[in-house]
């Protein structure tokens, strides 16, 4: 290592003290980062060291790749021999031939590697499996802890069989491993591989249909290889390696990063396992860092057309979608198999069976506070990203790094707790369920920020707790629609909604619907699909609920879009869920969706509301509500849980509305420059004299006229100097009827 570390210009010797500075200067590193360094490839113990070193250079979020960059090394040079040199000791002790009875801590295994010659025919590549190691391994962030190794009955992989049940197929040791190749491999020599364990694997729960379906799609005649979809965490990789049980063929796991810097590699790889009459788990391709096609596709797309050997191919949707533009036209000749997250007990047995290991791996225990069925639900119901079980392992991953960093020897229910607040902007309260008493008071909250409409806001308040109570049947929280003329109020009932139910300011998600009045808009609301133009920007709509469900979603004008966007919102009303452009499937079930529209606006328009806009001859909600049901498709409008009606708004509700007006804009500049002013009721009446009470404008004339009036009077004020810090100006009539301050 000093003699590579030297060719780079690197001082060994510096090294420690370069290191004290980094500590110093940045964020301390995770308290996983060993894990994170085996995960890519670094094996600790006396024969790792240049693995180590080549997984360091590979992890531009440690320490130590700080230093070396901080020393001058030269990281693209010093990967490049790094790569040279572990090939060729692969080379060397492929040639020496295994060295039995020896492993170290981390290693794949402990039994001897399958030696592979390059040579066409002089191959040999042995099915037999190799005990498991001590080590334990994550499965996209599904760890589990290591079991003794089987009895050599169960070593044997074992048939498909019409006969299995579901409970045989369910069974095995809660141990997994997968035996990879131990070394890397050149061009020209020889190299070492291994076949996936049967009784090694972790146990499967609630996949024993999918598993079946990629046996069957693998061991047909035809060339259709099959193309496994699924998102990070749903254990799409376990799946994939129980195929080792239920087949009577050798299985390997390739992983794509370990091929990407190769043009011939995985080409020779698949040639020897082709020979042994293998099958290839092909993994990993999420990690393959390159928007272009990368060297190894040639290899992979051969050995698809040939079938030699078999291959399933384990895939994210967005990894889908390169592959389609990689290849465009592929996805047509692959079996494209989509595997969904998991649901209901499987989920919670899942992390019940595999948080053992997590736990292992950092040395901790849990608190007698602190309840597994608890961290699943709070982890489904409150984060994205992973799909479950893997987001639940992950909140507990995350939960056993803060204890170990704050020196504390087991996990807390308060621990993971408080990370849930701080990825969801949440509050606790609303997390640890303890605000829904809250709720029942949620008409009044809202009624602080709206005036008016007390019908409308008792109506939303009746449908959120309905929802917290338990009667969401997997639809959105509310699905509403508000009408009424411009100004009344629907966009500051939906803002008030928002600030209730989430407390953070991006809560509310608006769009204008009347930007998506054409039939390809759709694609701007859910995305473009792989290979349109447009589809690396993602979804208006399902992009932001994708990064965080938990949001009042504000249809703003929803007549004015097109009908095959009002098609879209079917599955929303139905079932809280869309599939967007990549396939992927957005969750509404913990969101607020409010449509707002003018139909039925214009029977207000022309009535006489009397002097004080009382409004004793306005039109029955009912006249409204058949003007609007007229211009909405049937299926869409049977699905609106509440379409509401807001009236036009009174000379007294316009007067309320002013003073909260003057109130918000003495509070923004109370908070930029520190001073108050207030308006006396002669000139809000005066203001709304002059503004006037038209249904067909609301309260936008009067904000406007108190812009120009009242801010505009108090910033000449300001400007010229008369009105400092600390002091409060009012706005008043003179003897002339003159507006002034004093």
């Amino acid at each position: 290592m000093a003699e590579i570390l030297g060719e780079v210009g690197v001082e060994p010797k510096s090294l420690p003290e370069l290191r004290d500075q980094i500590k110093t200067r940045i964020e301390p590193e995770p308290a996983d980062w060993r894990l994170r360094l085996q995960q890519r490839g670094g094996r600790p113990g006396p024969d790792g060291d240049l693995d180590q070193l080549l997984a360091i250079v590979r992890s531009a979020d440690c320490h130590a790749y700080q230093a070396l960059r901080l020393a001058g090394a030269d990281m693209v040079r010093l990967r490049k021999l790094l790569i040279e040199r572990v090939r060729e000791r692969g080379r060397e002790r492929a040639t020496r031939g295994p060295v039995r009875g020896r492993s170290h801590p981390g290693s794949p295994s402990s039994s001897s590697p399958v030696r592979m010659s390059s040579t066409r025919r002089s191959a040999a590549l042995s099915s037999r499996p190799a005990p498991p190691s001590p080590r334990q391994s994550h499965q996209h962030g599904a760890p589990y802890p290591a079991q003794p190794e089987p009895a050599p009955s169960q070593r044997e992989p074992m048939a498909l069989r019409p006969d299995a049940s579901a409970s045989t197929l369910a069974k095995a040791t809660p141990a997994p491993e997968v035996h990879e190749r131990s070394a890397p491999r050149t061009q020209k020599g020889p190299a070492e591989l291994r076949s996936i364990h049967p009784g090694s694997l972790p146990p499967l729960v609630g996949r024993e249909r999918e598993l079946a379906t990629l046996a069957d799609a693998l061991l047909r005649r035809g060339p259709r290889p099959p193309l496994l979809v699924g998102e990070h965490g749903s254990g799409r990789t376990c799946v994939a390696t129980h195929l080792a049980r239920v087949l009577d063929r050798p299985v390997f796991r390739l992983e794509a990063p370990h091929y990407d810097e190769d043009d011939n590699l995985l080409g020779e790889d698949l040639e020897l396992i082709a020979e042994a009459q293998g099958v290839v788990v092909f993994d990993d391709l999420d990690r393959v860092s390159s928007d272009q096609p990368p060297a190894m596709l040639p290899a992979l797309a051969r050995a698809w057309a040939t079938g030699q050997p078999r291959i399933l191919t384990v895939v994210s949707h967005e990894s889908r979608a390169r592959l389609e533009a990689w290849m465009p036209g592929i996805l047509d000749t692959l079996d494209v198999l989509p595997l969904s997250a998991l649901e209901g007990g499987d989920v919670h047995q899942a992390v019940k069976l595999a948080a053992p290991a997590v736990l292992e791996q950092h040395g901790l225990g849990l608190d007698n506070d602190a309840h597994l069925h608890e961290l699943t639900r709070i982890a489904e119901r409150f984060l994205t990203g992973l799909a479950m079980p893997g987001r639940a392992l992950d909140l507990l991953d995350l939960s056993c790094a803060r204890t170990t960093r704050e020196g504390r020897a087991s996990v807390g229910r308060d621990t993971w707790l408080t990370i849930v607040c701080e990825r969801t902007g949440l509050p606790r309260s609303r997390v640890e369920g303890s605000s829904e008493r809250d709720l029942l008071d949620l008409d009044a909250v809202l009624a602080r920020q709206v005036v008016g409409h007390e019908h409308v806001l008792e109506a939303l308040a009746s449908l959120v707790r309905r929802n917290r109570a338990g009667f969401s049947s997997g639809r959105p929280i509310a699905s509403v629609l508000l009408l009424g003329p411009s100004g009344v109020g629907k966009t500051e009932i939906a803002k008030a909604l928002a600030s209730a139910l989430y407390e953070r300011d991006d809560a509310l998600l608006r769009l204008d619907m009347s930007e998506y009045a054409e039939a390809h808009a759709v694609a701007r609301v859910v995305g473009a699909p792989p290979g349109y133009v447009g589809h690396e920007q993602g979804g208006a709509l399902t992009d932001p609920l994708l990064r965080n469900p938990h949001r009042v979603v504000l249809l703003d004008e929803i007549e004015k879009s097109h009908r095959d966007v009002h098609q879209l919102l079917l599955q929303v009303f139905d079932e809280g869920r869309l599939t967007d452009g990549r396939g992927r499937t957005i969750d509404f079930r913990h969101a607020v969706v409010i449509m707002t529209s003018n139909l039925g606006a214009e029977l207000m328009f022309d009535l006489d509301l009397g002097p004080n806009g009382d409004g004793d001859a306005l039109p029955d909600d009912a006249e409204v509500l058949d003007r609007a049901r007229s211009h909405f498709p049937v299926e869409l409008w049977n699905r609106i849980e509440a379409p509401l009606v807001l009236r036009p708004l009174t000379r007294e509700q316009m007067l309320a509305i002013s003073r909260r007006l003057i109130a918000s804009s003495s509070k923004r500049l109370t908070r930029d420059r520190g001073i108050r002013y207030r308006v006396e009721d002669e000139v809000l009446e005066r203001l709304i004299e002059r503004a006037g009470i038209d249904p067909a404008l609301g309260a936008r004339p009067l904000r406007h006229l108190i812009g120009r009036e009242v801010e505009s009077l108090v910033a000449d004020e300001i400007l010229r100097g008369r009105v400092r810090a600390g002091e409060e100006v009012v706005v008043r009539f003179d003897e002339r009827g003159a507006l002034i301050c004093s």
